[in-house]
């Protein structure tokens, strides 16, 4: 009977899949028993070293859940080393009984001094150990210097100084300032025309070489200069004085009624623009027109009712 390559795959291939899948598993279950943990030596019992078990054995002892591991009484023994005692370690030292002579009555009874069980340390570390202390304790005391002391801190003012000194402290009023111009207009004016106008239009020559109006109780009212630095007239040489406009100021902040000074100060401008020949003009030396006073009112007024005590 003749099989073609088609059927000899059917009958083989499932059969090298159930081979290889028997392989794996009988692999695995063989694995399972035959594990071994390869560990450093150091890690493990020393039971172990010399007789003949195995690995896993000696490993249980570490683990967890193998138990406790048995010493056997030769590895209990004192492991001879050097006992000199570390830097960190404590050292206890001797009693002054110990240290006393051996002809003394104390040293003979047994309860005198009565050692701990243990190795007793060696005496020269412990002196080193002992002394090294000791001289850093005096290097420190002698090198470092005394520190200085932190400066001391003001002590905080109190609420009443703080109020002392707002109080101290002067609070500035607000100013206001009102000047009028009389500029001539063909010819300067001369001094002694102009002072004849200032003395008849109540004007009083007084502090600073000018002119000023007094109340009754001698108070300036307003002040007159000329427009021309430095402002002043010398009485002495009027004959030789001449200037091209005289200003008129006040200082509203300091007066009780601005607004009828205002019209005292305006009277004597015009008298002078009159009688010698010049015109009134404001601030901003435009031309004083009835508007220009007007609105110079009106600013006087807003003052007072802002600033009125």
């Amino acid at each position: 009977m003749d099989f073609d390559l088609r059927q000899w795959l059917l009958i083989l291939g499932p059969i090298f899949i159930i081979g290889v899948l028997l392989h794996g598993y009988f692999r695995m279950r063989s694995g399972q028993n035959d594990i071994k943990m390869k560990l450093d030596r150091r890690f493990l019992s020393k039971q172990g070293e010399g007789d003949d078990v195995d690995d896993l054995s000696l490993f249980k002892a570490e683990l967890p859940n193998g138990g406790a591991r048995l010493l056997d009484s030769k590895a209990s023994t004192v492991i001879p080393g050097n006992d000199a005692p570390l830097l960190m370690d404590s050292v206890e030292l001797p009693s002054m009984s110990a240290t006393s002579s051996p002809d003394s009555p104390e040293t003979d009874s047994p309860s005198a001094f009565t050692p701990e069980p243990g190795p007793e340390p060696i005496a020269e570390p412990e002196e080193s150990v002992i002394a090294e202390p000791e001289e850093s304790v005096v290097d420190h005391s002698v090198d470092e210097a005394p520190a200085k002391a932190p400066p001391a801190r003001k002590a905080p003012k109190s609420e009443a100084d703080q109020s002392v000194e707002e109080v101290a402290v002067p609070i500035r009023k607000p100013e206001m300032f009102v000047v009028i111009y009389v500029l001539a207009l063909d010819e300067p004016f001369l001094g002694q025309g102009l002072v004849e106008v200032l003395l008849n239009s109540g004007m009083t020559f007084g502090e600073m070489d000018i002119f000023h109006q007094l109340d009754d109780e001698g108070a300036q009212l307003f002040s007159l200069a000329s427009a021309v630095e430095p402002g002043t007239f010398n009485l002495s040489s009027l004959d030789e004085f001449s200037t091209p406009g005289i200003s008129l100021f006040m200082r509203v902040h300091e007066l009780a009624a601005p607004l009828q000074v205002l019209d005292s100060m305006l009277s004597v401008a015009d008298r002078v623009a009159q009688e010698l020949n010049g015109e009134v003009r404001d601030e901003t030396r435009s031309v004083m027109t009835p508007q220009t006073i007007e609105h110079c009112r009106q600013s006087l007024t807003e003052f007072l009712y802002k600033h009125s005590a």
